[in-house]
């Protein structure tokens, strides 16, 4: 991470889960990160963040001199128990710390914990035109596994979504 200041990364708390939510919400609008279409209030940020086994899901946040700068997160790919070894992996950058590796970085540090938790195979599910977050996940070895053509609609425009996967 060339000239910017030092990074943290640790496991995310409760309170973290503000900026958490800020992150989010900043990518709604920009229709490239999340097929979410209106901001997502605290509560269901808190409800996401408690319900889940975080030794086996664990949430992870950057944190630079201005604090919270990113995060990252493993999500069951399904809740039957044989899915287990297989989840999905969530990275979002704040907008001010876009272009610093700090997306690099957290991918990293989560595909360091991905043995602990149990995981062997994990998902990237990105839209079709993020060739920003394509770039990151094929830089450290995830392949193109499927697309989903026309999955989803935002604003009225039809956006496909390629599925990645990375496997130990």
């Amino acid at each position: 991470m060339s000239g910017s200041s030092p990074l943290a990364l640790r496991n995310a708390t409760e309170s973290d889960l503000e900026a958490i939510r800020a992150i989010y919400n900043e990518s709604i609008p920009k229709r490239i990160a999340t097929a979410d279409l209106e901001p997502q209030t605290i509560e269901a940020r808190r409800a996401w963040f408690l319900q889940r086994d975080l030794t086996r899901r664990p949430v992870l946040v950057a944190v630079d001199a201005e604090g919270v700068c990113a995060w990252g997160a493993f999500t069951n790919f399904k809740e039957r128990a044989a899915y287990a070894p297989t989840a999905e992996i969530s990275v979002y950058v704040a907008d001010r710390a876009a272009g610093r590796g700090v997306g690099r970085a957290m991918l990293d540090a989560l595909l360091e914990r991905a043995p602990a938790c149990g995981i062997d195979r994990i998902l990237a599910i990105c839209f079709a035109h993020n060739e920003p977050s394509l770039r990151l996940f094929r830089s450290r070895g995830f392949v193109e596994w499927g697309t989903f053509p026309d999955a989803c609609i935002m604003d009225g425009v039809r956006r496909s979504v390629v599925v990645l996967g990375f496997s130990r």
